[in-house]
């Protein structure tokens, strides 16, 4: 019989032995590396502890999807959300399981119908709002099967910025450098700031606060983003470091934006993980941008990415030369949501297990 229940900590290394054979050893490794950060440490859990549901055979965990906090507030009132995480399902299994349910004649193969992924969903510890991005196709099908929508003007956007890694790859450190101040002019227009941004090296202070309690009263909905929560997030992550530039005004903070680089599959790239001003200063929004961007130029970065949760996010990266990254299919992988009231919501790449 297979029984969808609460997941908790003591299925810990089965959900990781679940993901080593599902998808490979390195993301159960990065998973085992993060546990305690994600489920003891992040400030908006209710309780210590892992938050998720798993699918269980005969002893065995056989699906499993994590549901993080979202630390979600709408018209200045926290509301319970969770992201979708970390969904997969032991297809071998899964389908031995589903065939010998079925054949017990047992009732609660009715629950079963849409599938696993689906049950794992439907079950309320996965929150009563729910959030999910960056999925993949087939969960995508499933989701809208169940109830889900995907927000309007919402996805991923990318741009490239600089040759340089790669010719300097091709043709050594000095001639690729010099090759690419040619050729780096032939991608699109990187404007200056406007106005001076500043890098920011430290622990993220009181300023931060009192910008998202600002934030907090302009913005219909928006994700926790504090200074507890934004030090645990990008400066407590086990793996990641991430770079900071800040804004000031008059001794105030007037925005931020968070950004990490890495390699993959030998290729310079960068996601803009986090950014926040007051809402409508698309001033102080662009100037941000702008900044990354020239950063990331000057460390030779290909290519950055970034997630837009709203339509004025999505209308300041095309602003800066950034283009939506489609799906196979030609169109952008939308942010998902059910059961989220009609309000538009503030997020970013870093929110749920982004970045």
């Amino acid at each position: 019989m297979i029984e969808i229940r609460p997941g908790t900590d003591g299925d810990k290394q089965q959900i990781i032995a679940c993901m080593a054979e599902v998808y490979n050893a390195e993301q159960a490794a990065r998973a085992e590396r993060r546990w305690d950060w994600q489920w003891r440490d992040d400030p908006r859990l209710e309780k210590p502890g892992y938050h998720g549901v798993v699918a269980e055979w005969r002893g065995r965990i056989i699906a499993n999807m994590s549901c993080l906090p979202a630390g979600l507030f709408i018209h200045g009132k926290p509301v319970m959300a969770r992201w979708q995480v970390d969904a997969l399902v032991h297809w071998g299994m899964a389908r031995q399981a589903l065939r010998e349910q079925r054949k017990s004649g047992s009732a609660k193969a009715g629950e079963l119908s849409n599938g696993i992924a689906a049950a794992l969903l439907n079950h309320p510890a996965a929150g009563p709002i729910q959030l999910a991005k960056n999925i993949s196709e087939p969960m995508s099908v499933i989701g809208v099967r169940i109830g889900f929508a995907h927000a309007p003007r919402t996805g991923a956007w990318m741009r490239r910025v600089s040759y340089r890694h790669r010719l300097q790859q091709a043709l050594g450190r000095p001639l690729g450098a010099l090759i690419a101040a040619g050729a780096d002019l032939t991608i699109g227009k990187m404007p200056r700031p406007t106005l001076s941004v500043a890098v920011f090296d430290g622990e993220f202070d009181a300023r931060f606060d009192r910008l998202w309690e600002r934030a907090l009263a302009e913005y219909p909905a928006i994700t926790r983003r504090d200074a507890a929560v934004l030090n645990w997030r990008y400066r407590r992550h086990p793996d990641i470091a991430y770079r900071v530039l800040i804004l000031e005004r008059g001794g105030e903070l007037r925005g931020y934006v968070v950004f990490s680089t890495f390699f993959h599959k030998n290729r310079f790239r960068s996601k803009i993980v986090d950014l926040l001003t007051a809402r409508g200063d698309s001033e102080a929004v662009d100037a941000l941008l702008a900044g990354a961007l020239r950063q990331l130029r000057k460390l030779g970065v290909e290519r950055v990415e970034g997630f837009a949760g709203s339509p004025a996010q999505s209308a300041a990266f095309a602003r800066h030369g950034f283009e939506p990254k489609l799906l196979k299919t030609g169109e952008q992988q939308p942010l998902h949501v059910r059961r989220l009231p009609d309000v538009e919501l503030y997020l970013t790449e870093g929110d749920g297990d982004g970045g």
